[in-house]
């Protein structure tokens, strides 16, 4: 019994002790799962809070990434997709896009090119190493790598960034960084180069450079523009439905020089030229597009009949070009006077080439030309030429679209001229009838016989004296009748009193005088009627109306034309025509003219 109860208070022990080691492990696992679940929840909480740190250094780089992002979109903007323009190329800081009749705008894709370096470039310093290097945290980066799409109503940049944070156990990843902007950049772009487009125009005014240009308002584009410089333009399109950082509406600007170019342009031309005519109509043109040639289909070129390869046009700017030694005035059939005739240029000179080329007919020449001052009030021709010799070739004029065009069967140097800028200009044709060797012959006859009336003057008038008073007595008788009657009566009686080598005398004078007057009225108007026309030529350059002034002198005459509206190009003959002389000139021999003067342009 005193065994059980021993064995009893045994067993009791026994479990005594082990519920006691049970609970002490139980404690013990309590303590270390309360330890670890702490450790665990401090290092998640410190976890989070890196995190929450990363993410921020993450926003701070997206966001100056879309800073940078803006402030690349407005610099492309103000420097006409340049960012940096090149001082050649580049006015006050915008780019230029036409440069003297030559094209160099940009394309898209290369201001899409620009901007993303633009952005690789300044990436990098949007990380502030310091602020991460106090905030605790390892950085490992990569190159940025940007990507872009210009869409049709918003910009699209993604920018590739590997970036890594570490601290301790946290580690932070994070590369991709992404923006949409409301920028309308692609439209915008492709507005401006319609406007560049237009300053290239044959029709392009430089003073109202926004004709034409009134659909753009439909896009809710705004064009401006500006000259601050002689032949510089400034454009600049507003789009309204594009929003920048800034809250405004987003511009995009470009410049235009307008000057000179002599850059030559080259069409080649078909196959055997002379002999293979073209198989469709083309149009060749200048570098600055305001000379246009239009070759028609069928038509054939040659050069001293041999195949022509290519056509060259080459833009000049001469002051002036001259023709030497023009007749300008002519007398009867000899030339008076030559004078080397001035024309003002105020457009380019297009040299086609090669020079002497022919064609098989005539093909259609129209020249721009660009009139801020209104020259072609007066009218606007053109003249061709070379080396000393121009003149002006028939053409006709469109002002309302500021060009004149004309038909042309080869090549040489063309131009356009304002006839208001010329010097006006004089062509003088005289006729003077100057009197023939008959003329002197027949006043001698003339003479001669006035001196033999004279010297039987006496003789004559004492025989018709007395043969009129043996008349007189019987004309008293008669006075009854017809004092006609009486007079026939005693005629036969006067002529009895006379003697007859008198009678002779006067009748011979009086054949001589008749004679003369006859012959020499007769041969002085075969002589205006048959003398040459004496014509002086000239060419008016612009269709205009011409006044000719005549001067008689000692005589009548007229001037052929006499006046009119003479067309451009046109040559004109000025005749002047003696019709009679005065009585007194004509009778003595003496000279008389008419003085024809045409003033012209």
């Amino acid at each position: 019994m005193r065994t059980f109860k021993l064995r009893n208070k045994a067993q009791t022990s026994f479990f005594a002790i082990a519920g006691i080691i049970m609970l002490l492990a139980l404690l013990l696992g309590f303590f270390i799962y309360s330890n670890i679940k702490s450790k665990a929840q401090e290092e998640a909480k410190q976890i989070f809070g890196l995190s929450l740190q990363a993410e921020e250094v993450e926003k701070f780089v997206n966001d100056c990434i879309r800073k940078a992002s803006f402030e690349g979109l407005k610099k492309l903007g103000d420097t006409g997709g340049y960012l940096d323009a090149p001082k050649l190329i580049s006015f006050r800081g915008t780019g230029l896009w036409h440069l003297e009749q030559v094209n160099i705008q940009p394309f898209l894709n290369q201001t899409q090119e620009r901007l993303m370096q633009y952005i690789n470039s300044n990436v990098p310093a949007c990380l502030d190493e310091g602020k991460i290097t106090e905030l605790g945290f390892n950085l490992e980066r990569g190159h940025p790598i940007t990507a872009m799409e210009f869409g049709a109503s918003d910009v699209t940049i993604k920018v590739i960034y590997p970036l890594i944070l570490s601290k301790e156990k946290f580690t932070k990843e994070f590369s991709e960084f992404f923006n949409a902007f409301d920028i309308r950049y692609r439209a915008i772009f492709e507005a401006a180069a319609e406007i560049n487009e237009k300053t290239f125009d044959a029709d392009f005014d430089s003073n109202n450079p926004l004709k034409k240009l009134d659909y753009l308002k439909n896009l809710d584009f705004d064009v401006a523009y500006r000259s601050p410089e002689t032949d510089m333009l400034v454009f600049t399109v507003t789009d309204k439905k594009s929003i920048t950082a800034a809250n405004e509406f987003y511009a995009f600007s470009f410049a235009v020089k307008l000057g000179n170019s002599e850059l030559k342009k080259m069409t080649d031309l078909q196959n055997k030229s002379s002999t293979n005519p073209t198989f469709m109509p083309y149009t060749i043109s200048s570098v600055d597009k305001n000379a246009q040639l239009d070759i028609s289909e069928g038509t054939t070129m040659n050069l001293n009949g041999q195949n022509v390869g290519k056509i060259i046009v080459q833009q000049s700017y001469p002051p002036n070009v001259v023709t030497k030694n023009v007749p300008v005035e002519k007398e009867n059939k000899e030339i008076k006077r030559r004078e080397d005739i001035n024309y003002v240029i105020d457009n380019p000179v297009y040299s086609f080439e090669p020079d002497g080329l022919i064609f098989n007919k005539l093909q259609k020449l129209t020249i721009y030309y660009d009139d801020p001052q209104g020259k072609d009030a007066k009218g606007v021709g053109i003249l061709k030429g070379k080396n000393g010799f121009w003149v002006p070739i028939p053409s006709e004029e469109d002002k309302e679209n500021r060009k004149v065009f004309a038909k042309i069967i080869g090549f040489t140097d063309f131009t356009a001229i304002f006839c208001q800028s010329q010097q006006l200009k004089k062509a003088v044709a005289r006729n003077v009838f100057e009197p023939n060797a008959g003329c002197y012959v027949q006043l001698g006859i003339m003479i001669l016989a006035l001196a033999l009336m004279i010297y039987l003057g006496p003789a004559i008038f004492g025989a018709f004296s007395a043969g009129a008073a043996g008349a007189a007595e019987g004309a008293t008788i008669g006075i009854l009748g017809s004092i006609g009657e009486g007079i026939m009566t005693q005629i036969p009686s006067l002529i009895g009193t006379i003697a007859p080598a008198t009678l002779g005398g006067l009748y011979v004078a009086f054949s001589i005088v008749s004679i003369g007057i006859s012959v020499a009225g007769t041969a002085t108007e075969a002589f205006y009627t048959d003398s040459p026309e004496n014509c002086q030529g000239f060419v008016p350059t612009c269709t205009w109306q011409v006044g000719v002034d005549v001067v008689e002198k000692d005589g009548e005459g007229k001037c052929i034309p006499e006046g009119g509206t003479f067309r451009a190009g046109v040559p004109v003959q000025l005749c002047a025509q003696v019709e009679k002389c005065n009585f007194i000139e004509k009778f003595t021999c003496q000279k008389c003219s008419v003085e024809c003067t045409a003033q012209y342009y």
